[in-house]
């Protein structure tokens, strides 16, 4: 049975939920026009599926264009009267039977435009029986185009969605269609892999026996073309389990799937020359009611059996009766040919045999230009196919690579995220010190003012610190304390303070002292320079008013308080507080919410 035929069969019958019933040739027209006037007068899911029998009474009659068009034009209908009840079901199978009709008209581009937008739907209704039919007759229409590596491709595409939702059925319906491309292409040993995994699939779910026994039929054809017989023969027992699954499920007999065990089997026996048990499969194979098996397997059989048992005369009739089932093959016909010629030479009819050896002769000078351009087609398709992987191989570098680079990035937003949460602890840890400084400060301003104890207000070192004194700090008198609260005072008094301008001479002046007096007491009281203590009071200030004043820019504080140039304020700021102005005003507002 050649590869397309038997391909085209098999996927008929295995839609089984699309399966057109038998139809009485008489009377076709008055079913048509029942149908048409239930239609007319039926609503719901009776409307539907009256529908569904007419359109499947036109699909019998596809081969008539007139007859297509109709049928087309019932899709239509059918399908906005099932969108209209939102029957997804029936729309589903509306779709189906419209890639039925284009492969069975040969129209295989219809089908390659069509079913993708199908298989979309099926996948958003998760309706994935119709999902895997369909995506196996899309495959059909590429393999019938000779478009393997598309037809790869989707094959590929199937699985992974089946692998995905862990979809057994569909896994091995896709890997089923993969061997079946591989088989249109000789190439035995992916065929063979692929439908041993198909078969330990489908052992594994139900509903699919059909498909099931039809690769154990493909994986012997496979096998016999590696000359592997003893393996045909191990698959026999489970074969014929197979089968037996397959007739409990549907409560009939399946003369088909035994009939295509019988072949192989009889094949094998041929093949090694053991007519004998090759005739027992023969005889079971003719008795065999509507079995569809091939009358030029048939007949070549029973050409070499009788050949065998000497009775030349049987075997050259069967062989020419087989040489009018092949004669649009030129390889099935000079195999033909060649046993035909040995039978001759068997009877003596040398020059009937040399007349059939040049015309061997002559067709296989045509085969051989065949086989090499079919050779260079194989070649070009393994080409296509190993490119096909080697990109994919790439693709799968570019992705690891990219993915390493992403990984990366992932540990540096993870490293510059922990270093940011680092660094905002540390920042509220100066920050509650720095408020807790604040605290302080004050309790020390209340005991100045309630204690005879010359206790000062004045601002020593305020960064977080300068919070531990040492023993071996100077002693200060009143005069002095009272010295540096003198010149607090007056530079918070009036726009002193925000002065950046003022001269040591004028504040000397103003506190009636001189430079050196001034100098040892706030020298003594605070451990600054005059110059330093004036700073530090300025960026105390300003970090109150960054407190009191989020609303305002940290510039506009800088310059409030004397601070001309703002990377200067920025820079003495974090010296005095161990944190930036911006860190600390976003630690306030954060204190505040």
């Amino acid at each position: 049975m050649k590869t397309k035929t038997f391909l085209s069969v098999f996927l008929w019958g295995y839609l089984v939920c699309l399966t057109m019933p038998a139809l009485a040739h008489n009377p076709l027209q008055h079913q048509k026009d029942s149908l048409r006037r239930v239609i007319e007068q039926s609503e719901g899911i009776d409307k539907l599926r009256s529908y569904n029998r007419l359109y499947y009474l036109y699909m019998s009659e596809i081969a008539d264009d007139r007859k297509m068009d109709t049928l087309l034009t019932l899709f239509d209908q059918a399908e906005a009267e099932a969108i209209k009840q939102g029957n997804a079901k029936m729309q589903g199978m509306v779709y189906g039977n419209i890639i039925i009709s284009h492969i069975n008209r040969n129209e295989y581009d219809k089908v390659i435009q069509k079913a993708p937008d199908y298989l979309d739907f099926y996948i958003k209704n998760e309706q994935w029986r119709l999902y895997n039919q369909i995506h196996m007759q899309l495959i059909t229409a590429y393999n019938l185009k000779g478009d393997y590596k598309q037809a790869a491709e989707e094959a590929e595409k199937m699985f992974n969605s089946a692998k995905e939702r862990n979809d057994k059925a569909g896994m091995a319906t896709a890997l089923y269609a993969t061997a079946i491309t591989y088989s249109i292409q000789k190439r035995w040993k992916e065929e063979e892999h692929c439908f041993r995994e198909c078969i330990s699939l489908l052992w594994e779910v139900s509903g699919y026996d059909n498909i099931l026994t039809q690769s154990y039929a493909f994986l012997c054809s496979s096998l016999r073309a590696q000359a592997q017989y003893d393996e045909i023969l191990q698959l026999v027992p489970e074969y014929e389990k197979a089968i037996a699954r397959f007739e409990k499920a549907t409560g009939r007999t399946q003369p088909e799937a035994w009939g295509n065990l019988y072949v192989a089997l009889m094949d094998v026996y041929i093949d090694t020359k053991d007519y004998d048990k090759a005739g027992e499969y023969l005889t079971k194979l003719e008795n065999i009611v509507s079995n569809n098996i091939s009358q030029y397997e048939l007949a070549r059989a029973k050409a070499l059996i009788y050949q065998s048992r000497g009775d030349y005369r049987k075997a050259l009739a069967e062989i020419d009766s087989a040489a009018v089932e092949v004669q649009e093959s030129g390889f099935d016909l000079n195999a033909v040919r060649k046993i035909k010629m040995e039978i001759l030479c068997r009877m003596g009819r040398v020059d009937e045999a040399f007349v059939l050896m040049d015309e061997f002769i002559a067709a296989n000078d045509t085969l051989k230009d065949v086989e090499i351009n079919a050779k260079f087609d194989e070649l070009r398709t393994q080409y296509e196919v190993e490119k096909h992987i080697a990109e994919k191989e790439r693709n799968f570098h570019y992705f690891l690579f990219t993915l390493g680079i992403c990984l990366i990035l992932v540990l540096l937003l993870v490293g510059v995220f922990y270093y940011n949460r680092i660094i905002t602890i540390k920042n509220r840890k100066l920050y509650e010190q720095i408020k807790e400084q604040d605290r302080l400060a004050d309790k020390l301003f209340l005991l100045s003012h309630s204690s005879d104890t010359p206790t000062s207000s004045v601002h020593a070192d305020v960064t977080p610190e300068a919070t531990t004194g040492t023993c071996d700090a100077p002693v200060v008198s009143s005069e002095q304390y009272n010295l540096v609260e003198r010149l607090q005072e007056y530079l918070l008094t009036g726009d002193n303070f925000l002065n950046a301008d003022i001269s040591r001479d004028e504040i000397i002046s103003a506190l009636g002292t001189n430079k050196n007096t001034l100098t040892e007491a706030v020298k003594s009281v605070t451990g600054k320079t005059p110059m330093e203590y004036m700073r530090a009071m300025k960026i105390e200030e300003a970090r109150k008013m960054l407190d009191k004043h989020p609303e305002l820019t940290i510039e506009a504080i800088a310059f409030s308080c004397g601070f001309n140039i703002p990377s200067t304020f920025y820079r003495l700021f974090r010296k005095q507080y161990g944190i930036t102005p911006a860190e600390y005003q976003k630690m306030a507002k954060s204190q505040k919410k």
